[in-house]
């Protein structure tokens, strides 16, 4: 999706660094050579700002990408027809006076095959122009034998009040848990002026964890009781919260062969940074940008380092992507694939069995890559802001 301009430097060098404070993020391996893009949907027509692409088994013919304008689309997964089916329509209500609002993101319910049920978050004006972020649920219909979301079915989980534009985060995931995960960004400006990330009395700047399987107009989510600060509640602490001191988290996934659930989380003007979300951990901002300093203050002593992270001459806003599970790239096995808006560069990241990281550049793409998707079996895909999905493929 959009971002704000920056200014790349004229020097484009690979480089990873570490600081003092305890926090690291790997080594850097040299490029490697071998991959290349290749236009998963050629038959399509141009998408307009797509950015997220998911699948379900009822429906093996298709793929649903979401469109940041409002639209989710239905098209054929083997790239060979130019059919484009409406699934849900959104336009009328979304908001998109800034370059990072939008529909941000799409989910199916774990029941989705007998309660039809599919999730969206996306931006929406209030009055006086103000704005807020809205979790919804919609139900499927059947309409000249498609299924097609009923815009009339709207039943909203939750609202979030926005004080800016950007910073609207937009992943919404269900884990192995069956819970429904929310990435939220600190909401906005420059450098967290409220410094929302670090105040657990708002859902800014925090991934959530909520349970929608009962829902009701009364209680339209539960907090799960395991949910690291479902205790504090009564003193004001929001019992959503999973993790918390976060930036924008742009695009989180499981793993779907451990559970674990990684994200990117986009830079102020420095660094950009990668993590795996850990109950109750608490990633730095805005004390830290990656593992530098960057706020004022006193930071606590139990901060969660990142993974990985990149400085602004390899990019400019960090895409987060998928843990490799697929076959046709044997050596990039477990490692978490992930990109730049900016630059079009893609990297990888192994975590060993100590705990130790090492970073691949895998190859430049010169698009901008809005976001990964992860197939059936489990080769990637990367949505680019040219209007084309391609597949990852090896080079020729």
């Amino acid at each position: 999706m959009s971002r704000p301009a920056r200014l790349l430097p004229a020097a484009l060098v690979v480089s990873l660094a570490a600081c003092g404070g305890g926090r690291s993020a790997g080594v850097v391996s040299p490029p490697a050579p071998g991959y290349a893009l290749q236009d998963a949907f050629p038959a399509q027509a141009v998408f307009t700002l797509p950015v997220f692409l998911t699948h379900h088994a009822s429906d093996p013919l298709r793929y649903y990408v979401v469109l940041q304008d409002g639209l989710v689309v239905r098209v054929a997964r083997d790239g060979l027809s130019s059919d484009r089916l409406v699934f849900l329509d959104l336009r009328a209500k979304v908001l998109r006076e800034g370059g990072e609002e939008g529909l941000l993101g799409f989910t199916f319910d774990p029941g989705y095959a007998t309660n039809r049920h599919v999730y969206v978050y996306y931006s929406s004006p209030l009055p006086a122009g103000a704005r807020e972020s809205i979790l919804s649920r919609f139900t499927v219909v059947t309409q000249g034998g498609e299924p097609v979301a009923d815009v009339q079915s709207e039943f909203v989980v939750m609202r979030i009040p926005q004080p800016y534009a950007n910073h609207n985060g937009g992943t919404i995931l269900f884990g192995p848990d069956g819970m429904l995960y929310v990435a939220l960004g600190d909401g906005g400006s420059a450098g967290d002026p409220q410094n929302r990330a670090q105040d657990r009395t708002t859902v800014l700047g925090k991934i959530l964890r909520v349970d929608v399987s009962a829902s009701s107009a009364q209680y339209p989510y539960a907090v799960p009781p395991d949910n690291p600060f479902f205790n504090e509640m009564g003193a004001g602490v929001r019992g959503e919260i999973w993790c918390w001191g976060i930036r924008n988290p742009w695009r989180m996934s499981f793993d779907r062969a451990t559970g674990d659930l990684w994200f990117a989380d986009v830079g102020q003007a420095s660094w950009e940074e990668v993590n795996k979300g850990v109950k109750g951990g608490n990633y730095g901002w805005r004390f830290f940008e990656g593992t530098h300093r960057y706020g004022g203050g006193t930071p606590p002593q139990d901060l969660v380092p990142p993974i990985a992270e990149y400085g602004h001459d390899l990019g400019v806003s960090v895409t987060g992507g998928h843990v490799y599970r697929g076959t046709r790239h044997l050596g990039l096995a477990g490692r978490y694939v992930y990109g730049d808006f900016g630059s079009g560069r893609v990297w990888c990241v192994r975590e060993d069995a100590l705990g130790a990281h090492e970073v691949t550049y895998l190859l430049a793409t010169g698009k901008n890559i809005a976001s990964f998707a992860e197939e059936p079996d489990g080769e990637l895909l990367l949505l680019c802001f040219d209007g084309r999905i391609y597949r990852l493929v090896a080079a020729p």
